[in-house]
């Protein structure tokens, strides 16, 4: 029954693969991810039109079913392999010109991902100060992750969404992992009620060994 269950949760990834993103009924939020992660937009209309604008200032244009942009039967957005480019305002509607929910996402460069392991005594990057047509602000809210506006009251966003037309690039603005080693007993009559649930424990040497590790519904940011 084990072995089973075992082929079960491996035939299945494709189930958990995908980020979905939710959002209140006309609401706007702001979400923060990594280039290449499937991700899908939910809007709970069925005909629901779906528009994109880029975070430059251009006029929305209305979202067809493209190789990698997909209109599910319920009314969400499936964007599949989605680029920086892909950083803009996704915005719902209903066949009345209604506002359904939108979202400002910005997609981060997974190629500039800067990773850190905390048992290897490795430091995450340190904030930086970036100034802007007077006023200045820190690319990183907390360490690799979001912008606040120093001495002001606004709250932390994601780094382009806040710089948006701004022509200023900064070294520093790419997002963060830090990886921290752990070992937790499992629980094993728990684990194989799981989507994904193991039954070896593999303790990593200091010096010598490698693993690959995927954990496909994980974001940067938090």
């Amino acid at each position: 029954m084990l072995a089973t269950l075992w082929l079960l949760s491996l035939s299945l990834p494709t189930l958990w693969a995908q980020i979905l993103i939710s959002c209140a009924y006309k609401s706007l939020c702001q979400q923060a991810l990594v280039s290449g992660n499937d991700v899908v937009l939910q809007c709970d209309y069925p005909k629901a039109l779906w528009y994109f604008s880029s975070i430059l200032g251009e006029d929305p244009f209305l979202l067809s079913s493209m190789p990698h942009i997909k209109k599910l039967p319920g009314g969400s957005l499936q964007l599949t392999n989605p680029q920086p480019s892909q950083t803009g305002l996704y915005h719902c509607q209903d066949n009345d010109n209604a506002l359904v929910v939108e979202y400002e996402i910005d997609f981060q460069d997974a190629t500039a991902l800067h990773v850190t392991h905390e048992s290897l005594g490795q430091e995450p990057l340190q904030n930086e100060t970036l100034r802007l047509g007077g006023h200045s602000s820190s690319p990183t809210g907390s360490p690799g992750r979001t912008v606040t506006a120093v001495g002001g009251l606004e709250k932390p966003m994601p780094c382009w969404l806040y710089l948006r037309a701004e022509k200023a690039r900064h070294s520093r603005m790419q997002p963060e992992l830090q990886v921290e080693a752990c070992l937790v007993p499992c629980d094993h009559v728990k684990e194989i009620n799981q989507p994904y649930f193991i039954f070896d424990i593999y303790q990593l040497g200091k010096l010598t060994n490698n693993m690959w590790l995927t954990c496909p519904l994980t974001s940067i940011y938090r």
